[in-house]
């Protein structure tokens, strides 16, 4: 789970990773939180956090332990901070990233391991997306995305026509980065689109949600597992109006990423 966020000045970013956090481990990392605090299942967790005002680093072990420390670090709008839980491999970890370079966006992850079963739990899986509609409800996001097996920061968009952040993310309301299981659409491209309205009647999306502050939440199939190829050939056209034009191709470095062999210009 990902999403990327428009520049924020340092105190507002700073209250929004606070909240990811808190969200993040009272959600769907909540059962992990619960095993370290009990150090159940050799559940372990390490917090390392980057100030960047003077490349300051923090180290934070024992979560449980530790909560006030931790939002205390994060309240600092740090430019890295990473939360992971792990037992003999990593099993989770929730994580800000903030991109000055490329013009002070901020990224926010959830990533997590989830069993063949819990793909295909109805259950679990409207538990994931309803964590992600109400912890980007707030925050106007420029893009986000729930996708399986993907630990990159290019989207597959991005990854197929070879797009780089530095110009992707400046260009995140003029085109959208890219599709997924869920997608969240910005605003301004939502209404391109036609809206909602417009693209619930589209047929291509198993729930279309509103966010409070812009942009709509798309969930494409009821599972991650039932995002099927004939899914995501839905989804693709009814975005694809909004997408970047060009000829996508298969890129060997990032063999997760799922996505339509067609140019989105030409779809009509």
């Amino acid at each position: 789970m990902e999403a990327t966020l428009r520049p924020l000045g340092a105190t507002e970013r700073g209250a929004a990773v606070v909240n990811w956090f808190h969200r993040a481990l009272s959600g769907p990392l909540a059962e992990l939180v619960r095993q370290e605090e009990r150090t159940e299942h050799g559940v372990h967790t390490g917090t390392s956090i980057r100030q960047s005002e003077d490349s300051r680093r923090t180290h934070i072990t024992h979560l449980g332990r530790n909560r006030r420390r931790l939002d205390e670090e994060l309240a600092k709008s740090p430019e890295w901070a990473v939360t992971e839980f792990y037992g003999d491999d990593v099993l989770a970890r929730v994580q800000c990233s903030y991109f000055p370079v490329e013009g002070e966006w901020s990224q926010f992850v959830v990533a997590l391991r989830a069993g063949s079963s819990m793909l295909s739990d109805v259950k679990y899986c409207t538990a994931l997306v309803d964590f992600f509609a109400q912890a980007l409800d707030d925050l106007n996001p420029a893009f986000a995305r729930i996708e399986r097996d993907s630990f990159s920061d290019w989207s597959n968009i991005e990854a197929a026509l070879t797009r780089d952040l530095d110009e992707s993310l400046p260009e995140a309301r003029d085109f959208l980065r890219g599709y997924a299981w869920v997608t969240v659409c910005p605003q301004e491209l939502a209404i391109r689109l036609g809206g909602p309205r417009v693209l619930a009647a589209s047929g291509a999306f198993h729930r279309v949600i509103s966010l409070q502050e812009g942009g709509v939440l798309l969930q494409a199939s009821d599972t991650l597992a039932g995002y099927t190829d004939q899914v995501m050939e839905r989804v693709f056209t009814a975005l694809a109006p909004a997408l970047p034009r060009g000829e996508p191709f298969p890129d060997p470095a990032h063999p997760n990423l799922r996505f339509v062999l067609r140019d989105a210009g030409r779809v009509r």
